[in-house]
């Protein structure tokens, strides 16, 4: 049991160069598609906050502007960080193993080992359950009471699968790869040690967790409490998602992060 937790997928270097420009094409329009669907649970948002009484012209920015805005920027940003990403990640050895293999030629009993993406699946499962019970646990001895309505789990249903994708291409694909890719650079060593994974891995996880603030303060006031909470949960979702795509490639930390959103914000309710 512990061998199939402790178990990674192999990198193919020579595969993945081959395969880059598939890959990168395919996680570009992901990417994009992602960005547009999020237009759905912001613009909920945007309607719960209008419904409170909160005043603000950016607020009711008709649909099509916030489509061409969104669109225009993702495919920079997207096409930005994707190519960034995948250049960096494979002088780590990190990157998307399974996307290679996927537009690879060989045996589809070859294409993916299936035991590692389970198991990062069921630990995902069981981070966002024991989470979950922290959050209720907290309710009971420190309420904290929401000064706006949440959407409904149908919304929490789409930005799990957008957040799930988006945030790992940013934060693991680019961020966490630029992070390690440049400490190893800077040390002269043709493969980063588990010590500068570890590293990249954490601050990562740190700059997930801060940019998680924003989303926070949309429902709840931004007190000592629910800043350590943020930042606690994120940082352990953070490092967890950071390890999986070290040992087991972007898919499978796209994967297993979308699996802890549906269950963390879908299937259960923190703060709520």
């Amino acid at each position: 049991m512990i061998k199939i937790f402790l178990s990674s997928i192999e990198h193919n270097i020579e595969e993945k160069k081959a395969y880059r420009w598939k890959v990168a094409i395919s996680l570009f329009i992901v990417f994009v598609s992602c960005s547009l669907a999020n237009i759905i649970f912001v613009r909920e948002v945007t309607r719960l906050k209008l419904e409170s009484g909160e005043i603000n012209k950016m607020l009711s920015k008709p649909i099509i502007d916030h489509i061409l805005s969104t669109g225009i920027n993702s495919l920079i940003i997207g096409a930005f960080l994707i190519y960034i990403g995948l250049w960096v990640s494979s002088k780590a050895n990190l990157g998307a193993p399974v996307l290679a293999r996927f537009f690879s030629n060989r045996p589809v009993s070859e294409l993916i080992n299936w035991k590692p993406i389970l198991s990062s699946v069921t630990l995902a499962i069981v981070i966002a359950t024991a989470l979950l019970g922290l959050f209720e646990l907290h309710k009971w001895l420190y309420p904290v009471l929401a000064f706006q309505e949440r959407p409904s789990k149908i919304y929490y249903v789409i930005v799990s699968f957008v957040a799930g994708t988006n945030e790992e291409i940013i934060y693991r694909l680019c961020l966490m790869s630029v992070l390690i890719a440049t400490i190893q650079y800077f040390k002269k060593l043709d493969k980063p040690t588990d010590k500068i994974v570890w590293t990249g891995i954490l601050f990562a996880a740190l700059i997930f967790g801060l940019m998680h603030f924003p989303i926070t303060s949309n429902f709840f006031k931004l007190t000592p409490f629910t800043i350590a909470v943020t930042m606690i949960g994120n940082l352990i979702t953070g490092t967890t998602f950071g390890w999986i795509f070290w040992k087991r490639g972007l898919l499978v930390a796209i994967v297993s992060h979308i699996a802890f959103d549906i269950v963390f914000h879908v299937i259960g309710s923190p703060f709520g």
